[in-house]
């Protein structure tokens, strides 16, 4: 699988460090530049934060001239996070808000704004009032680079549509907007990674088999042992937090942010000059920690391709995650 994004042509499929207020350890504007520094190909910011930390702008505009590819979310997650706590502040963010950053921060692809199956609305209902929602109300994205959201749950995380349901949804806006990349939360694609596979083959199979062009994009899924299962479900790439909030151990397993003392890093073979600089230079836990797992899911991301090109990828996950995770495979 090759993907061509922006300027640049990644091997498929591809796991993007994504970037937010709410869960990244540090400050996003250390964050961002540590990812420059150790060459990450494409990046995922909110539109919540970059509006709330404008200095953001100019560290994207360097991420790209060096030839990154940055990727914008419409920042529901952040807004519907800090909402929990405070009273009217998920309404306060707004479409428009979101247009205003798309209006003045670079970009290479852009999530579409967040909507929901209503209470009684049918699938029907709710497919029409989607795909009229995407091509009416997304007129400041670029038609090459907005990339539909699919929430297959409503507002309050409850299941709404059945897998047909969700397959002919997701294959309509494929026909009708003809993106590049089409987004579905990881955590509404089903219970368990066997069902959240059993779906995402569904899907990927349905858009080759009808030849469309969107791949699927798994919003939420930076797991390492999920990424690869539905990697081999066909997805073309998926973005999570866990390297920013987590540790990656041996054998890629995560730890506790905190525990970088405890647990030696994982096996891989992919040489960053810049994460060996700070391996030796720096004493700074929160930058040592970070280089560490953005070094390491590089190599991880780069054992998944060549696992799956060599129809080894059953072996790999026995090999890091045991026979059980291997089974799903088999």
């Amino acid at each position: 699988m090759e993907l061509t994004i922006g300027k640049i042509t990644l091997p498929g499929p591809v796991l993007i460090p994504s970037i937010s207020i709410f869960e990244t350890q540090g400050k996003l504007t250390d964050a961002l530049p540590l990812q420059d520094a150790l060459s990450e190909p494409i990046t995922l910011l909110s539109a919540h934060d970059i509006a709330r930390q404008s200095e953001l702008k100019s560290q994207i505009s360097h991420f790209r001239d060096r030839g990154g590819v940055v990727f914008i979310d419409s920042g529901g997650y952040e807004a519907s996070r800090i909402g929990r706590h405070v009273q009217g502040y998920r309404e306060s963010w707004t479409i428009g808000d979101y247009k205003s950053v798309i209006d003045t921060c670079e970009h290479d692809l852009a999530a579409s704004f967040d909507l929901f199956i209503n209470d009684n609305e049918t699938p029907q209902d709710f497919q029409l009032r989607l795909c009229d929602f995407l091509a009416h109300e997304h007129g400041f994205i670029q038609k090459g680079k907005i990339v539909p959201v699919v929430h297959l749950h409503n507002f309050s995380g409850t299941p709404s549509l059945n897998h047909d349901e969700a397959v002919d949804l997701i294959d309509r806006i494929a026909a009708e907007i003809d993106p590049s990349f089409i987004a579905i939360p990881e955590r509404e694609l089903g219970d368990g990674l066997a069902a959240k596979r059993d779906l995402t083959k569904k899907i990927t199979s349905t858009l080759a088999k009808k030849g469309r062009r969107a791949g699927l994009h798994v919003l939420g899924c930076g797991n390492p042992l999920s990424f690869a299962i539905l990697a081999e479900a066909g997805i073309a790439m998926a973005d999570g937090l866990e390297w920013c909030r987590t540790l990656v151990g041996p054998n890629f397993h995560l730890h506790h942010f905190q525990h970088g003392g405890l647990f030696p890093e994982p096996e891989f073979d992919v040489y960053n000059p810049t994460a060996e600089v700070i391996r030796e230079k720096s004493q700074h836990y929160l930058t040592l920690t970070l280089a560490r797992n953005l070094h390491a899911l590089q190599g991880f991301v780069k054992q998944v391709i060549d696992s799956m090109e060599d129809g080894e990828l059953p072996d790999f996950l026995e090999r890091n995650f045991g026979k059980q995770a291997a089974q799903l495979l088999r």
